[in-house]
């Protein structure tokens, strides 16, 4: 099949449950699939999952392989750190490095001059990091790296729940800010629950600091301790209250429109056909737009393809 030929099977498929609001995005865009290679280490799927050695000479030609796609991916490490970091670690994992440097460390640092500091850091963060990019988000390393004293005290699945919050109530997430917000959260029992930590970040998040009568901030937020077993609701407030939920889901309703609006304005002016004329006069321009365009629509699927309510 080549770069550009349509999948017909895989468009029956994408037209039937899943997907953009069940139809997927061949449904939503009505048109035909374009079936586009992603570029080597721009996709997570091309990194072979860490494995232990197959043996201790030569590598095998299924290890060189998957040597030359952790390559691709660390080379990769600006755009999507996540890549990099599984890219590392399977490549650590595998000892794939040993024909070449049988210290790891230091043949990573000769290859692309990352401290081994920086690479354990990555292989640590790198789920987390994959985790956010299936939600839509694209955080840089060191938002994650602003979590990690929250993922020592807790575990990645509140992590991932906190910046996704963020990122929900925020137009623009920076550094200091998750760095904040994980400040404010303060000490967090270990066996903290999700939906209740979110709560808690959205409360940060919308009562603005002020002084109180002492001149001292006051975040007017319950202590999180309310999270325990002592909690009798489980709530972060002894009132809670659904009125911050309504709003939030408010947006995401308009967030799911002007999503779909985009999809359908741009399915009115790309076809099948004008992608080839630009691959045939301009390949060096066109591929990487289809490319583009093609990791985007798949992340969209990614961020919509949830259980759907039944009809009634």
């Amino acid at each position: 099949m080549g770069l550009f030929d349509v999948d017909e099977k895989e468009t029956q498929q994408n037209q039937g449950g899943g997907g953009l609001f069940g139809g997927g995005l061949a449904a939503a865009a009505g048109a035909q699939t374009v079936v586009v290679k992603p570029l080597p280490g721009t996709s997570l799927g091309q990194i072979p999952a860490p494995y232990q050695p197959h043996s201790e000479g030569e590598l095998s030609d299924q290890e060189r392989e998957d040597l030359k796609a952790c390559k691709a991916g660390v080379d990769n490490l600006r755009n999507a750190f996540w890549i990099a970091g599984k890219s590392f670690e399977t490549m650590s994992t595998g000892n794939l490095h040993r024909e070449e440097n049988p210290n790891f460390a230091a043949w990573v640092w000769d290859t692309w001059e990352v401290s081994e500091s920086q690479l354990h850091r990555l292989m640590d963060e790198w789920r987390v990091g994959e985790a956010l990019a299936n939600l839509g988000h694209k955080p840089p390393e060191s938002h994650v790296r602003a979590m990690t004293p929250l993922r020592r005290q807790t575990n990645d699945k509140v992590a991932i729940t906190v910046y996704d919050t963020i990122a929900r109530c925020r137009s623009r997430v920076t550094g200091d800010l998750v760095e904040k917000v994980v400040s404010d959260l303060g000490a967090l029992p270990k066996d903290a629950k999700p939906a209740d930590v979110s709560r808690r970040v959205r409360d940060l998040l919308a009562t603005p600091e002020k002084e109180d009568t002492t001149g001292e901030k006051n975040d007017g937020v319950p202590d999180i301790s309310s999270l325990n077993a002592d909690s009798p609701n489980g709530e972060s407030s002894p009132k809670p209250s659904n009125t911050k939920a309504d709003a939030l889901a408010a947006k995401d309703i308009e967030r799911l429109q002007k999503t779909l609006a985009s999809l359908q304005e741009a399915a009115k002016k790309v076809n099948k056909a004008a992608a080839r004329r630009a691959v045939d006069t301009h390949p060096d321009i066109a591929v990487p737009l289809i490319q583009e365009i093609g990791s985007l629509l798949q992340q969209i699927d990614r961020s919509v393809a949830i259980r759907l309510p039944k009809g009634e």
